[in-house]
């Protein structure tokens, strides 16, 4: 089925994440900040799991997490990563791998991690329920899966400026009328819990338990 217009593809977000690889941590590091926290909080990891960070993007949330589990991050832009493993070398971390895939085809077999992250990357794929089948796909049943990102909001006014500037968001890389409930029913998922993060509470991260 052909795209329709404004319609993101692999290769557009590659080339815009690999644009955004050498800003991302001077726009993004603070705003987001405090989603990166309480998703790692909700993961409670165990000592000797496997984590998967879907969309690790630059490595900022890759200090945050405990060293007694192991960590795999991908994400689709390698440039993104270059910094990412500049961080993992900085900081001395040896539980981390980073490897450069797309997040709607992952390599990884099924059931291949206790729990899965994804960190403001759901918005920004060409296909969101892909990547959510992906997920819960390699995901381990009963494992935990971690989403942070912005949803579509339940406000009707902001709800109407979000259909309005959807356009405009798109082209730097993400959606904004993602709808949560729809994307979690479509893929059997019922949150565990919830909490609004980042400024303005505009953003959510929500912890679910795969089937």
């Amino acid at each position: 089925m052909p795209r329709g217009k404004g319609v993101p593809t692999e290769e557009s977000v590659v080339k815009i994440y690999d644009r955004w690889g050498s800003i991302y941590d001077i726009i993004f590091k603070r705003i987001f900040e405090e989603g990166r926290d309480v998703g790692v909080q909700m993961l409670d990891l165990k000592p000797g799991e496997h984590l998967l960070e879907v969309g690790v993007g630059t490595g900022l949330s890759l200090p945050l997490y405990p060293r007694h589990v192991e960590i795999t991050g991908i994400d689709i832009s390698s440039k993104m990563l270059e910094k990412a493993r500049k961080k993992v070398t900085a900081s001395g971390l040896h539980n981390i791998q980073l490897r450069v895939m797309d997040a709607q085809a992952m390599e990884f077999p099924d059931n291949s991690f206790d729990c899965v992250t994804a960190c403001y990357v759901v918005s920004a794929a060409p296909d969101p329920n892909k990547v959510v089948a992906e997920i819960c796909r390699v995901c381990k049943p009963g494992g935990r899966i971690v989403f942070i990102n912005h949803f579509k909001s339940q406000n009707k006014i902001l709800a109407t400026f979000e259909e309005l500037t959807n356009g405009v968001c798109k082209n730097f890389g993400w959606e904004t009328t993602l709808d949560l409930e729809a994307l979690l029913e479509r893929n059997n998922l019922i949150p565990s819990a919830q909490e609004r993060v980042n400024l303005f509470d505009y953003w959510r991260a929500v912890l679910c338990h795969n089937v």
